[in-house]
């Protein structure tokens, strides 16, 4: 999924760097029909000056025929001229579109990048994560109440393991993982935009002819937005809900194993009292037999969500 921003990134950024190339040359050729032009004239403005005196009539035949082939040659220049200044104008406005396109598109995928490193990797995380400390809270905690009550000698190691499950806490392991590798977890540099060929406006050009079409968009973007967080509302409140049941689950307290002790301390008395007790319970049962169901159907809302 993250490739396709940076494919869309590349692909406008050619296409500014293209418009923008073919607006500099444009703009060139446009100078030079000017000189051109500036160049004719001053030329027709010494042959001028430069007449040599001839009879009435003949002089009179060479100054229009001059005069014709001037203007003929001036036109021919003012036209090139209109054409260059058409073909400048166009490309000029290809490039401000395209280069309006890079900017939002730059915009774009550095939010996207900065969502997936700020708030999607620690959801990802915890999404994995779910129900581990919490299970293995439960199971140590069982194993301490069947040690407690086999041996009393083992009370100092029991107690420090006792205390390592006291402080067993996701957020805070969580953390300490992403802060050792900092590497992998800190968002990349902000994508920067690369000006090109003397282009140096970093910012969205919203002049006219383009200020209606950059209205236009930001309105269907506003629309398609508020479509998505009533979507996205909707979608948070099941996956809250289902993650509701699924910590309801993963949370139940019942780790307490002293009833299998209550008529001996060995291990043959453990295990048929597990076995007539513990295991049986009704709540036991049921939770499992919805559990897998509930932690799949988590799963894919929280793959919806991410995506």
């Amino acid at each position: 999924g993250r490739l396709l921003p940076e494919l869309y990134r590349f692909t406008v950024m050619k296409t500014y760097h293209m418009y923008n190339a073919d607006s500099i040359s444009a703009q060139s050729k446009l100078k030079e029909a000017e000189k051109q032009e500036e160049k004719q004239i001053g030329k027709s403005v010494k042959q001028e000056d430069r007449q040599t005196p001839r009879s009435p009539d003949s002089t009179a035949n060479v100054r229009i025929e001059e005069k014709h082939v001037r203007r003929s040659s001036v036109k021919k220049i003012e036209k090139m001229k209109e054409k260059r200044q058409a073909k400048y104008t166009e490309n000029k406005l290809k490039a401000i579109k395209a280069r309006n396109e890079y900017l939002l598109a730059l915009e774009a995928t550095n939010a996207s990048v900065f969502k997936y490193y700020i708030h999607d990797l620690s959801d990802l995380i915890d999404c994995c994560d779910l129900g581990y400390h919490a299970s293995l809270n439960r199971a140590l905690r069982t194993f301490l109440s069947a040690e407690l009550n086999l041996e009393q000698s083992k009370h100092e190691g029991l107690d420090a393991i006792e205390n390592a499950v006291e402080n067993l806490d996701a957020t805070s392991d969580k953390q300490r993982l992403m802060e050792m590798y900092n590497n992998v977890f800190c968002p990349p540099m902000k994508f920067e935009f690369q000006p090109h060929m003397g282009d140096m406006a970093s910012q969205l050009c919203a002049q006219q002819p383009v200020q209606s079409e950059l209205v236009q968009r930001c309105q269907q973007l506003q629309s398609r937005l508020s479509t998505l967080k009533i979507e996205n509302e909707e979608v948070k409140k099941t996956m809250e809900a289902t993650l509701q049941t699924i910590q309801d689950i993963v949370t139940v307290e019942d780790f307490d194993v002293s009833d299998c002790f209550q008529y001996s301390n060995s291990m043959e008395s453990v295990k048929s009292t597990v076995s007539e007790t513990f295991m049986s319970k009704p709540s036991i049962a049921k939770r499992r037999a919805n559990q897998q169901e509930t932690e799949q159907f988590y799963f894919t809302v929280r793959e919806l969500c991410v995506l």
